[in-house]
């Protein structure tokens, strides 16, 4: 399916969560480590939990609860992440657009990664849902 939402680099240490406010069908994942859990919310800082999912270790350990996580299975391409208003740090791509680090890939303004390949991030929104 194209249009896929990916969350990079931008994210890490920000969790703004403007993201899972947007968010119709709540894809997008917080790890919480106390209980090794994946969650969505029902809106962002409810408390009210969505769903859950196990992580993958390996994959979790790389960033594990400072970044958020779409679940690229359960997104629908609804473009709603990642319009230029939502995401305070521009960390959210569709998965065709994720910069590669080559100067005529178009970066959402307000990253502060411009330059970085973000391809990596594809993979690792793949490989962090074990169940």
């Amino acid at each position: 399916m194209s249009g896929l939402a990916i969350i990079t680099e931008a994210c890490i240490d920000v969790k703004d969560r403007a993201c899972v406010d947007v968010c119709p069908v709540q894809c997008i994942y917080e790890f919480d480590p106390k209980n090794n859990a994946l969650s969505s919310e029902e809106e962002a800082g409810s408390g009210v939990t969505e769903n859950t999912h196990q992580p993958t270790a390996e994959a979790i350990a790389l960033f594990e609860d400072s970044i958020l996580y779409v679940n690229t299975e359960e997104c629908t391409s609804c473009t709603a992440c990642y319009q230029p208003d939502v995401c305070p740090v521009g960390a959210i791509y569709l998965e065709e657009n994720v910069p590669d680090g080559a100067s005529r890939t178009h970066y959402n303004s307000e990253d502060p990664n411009k330059g970085h390949d973000h391809t990596f991030f594809i993979q690792l929104s793949r490989d962090v849902f074990a169940d």
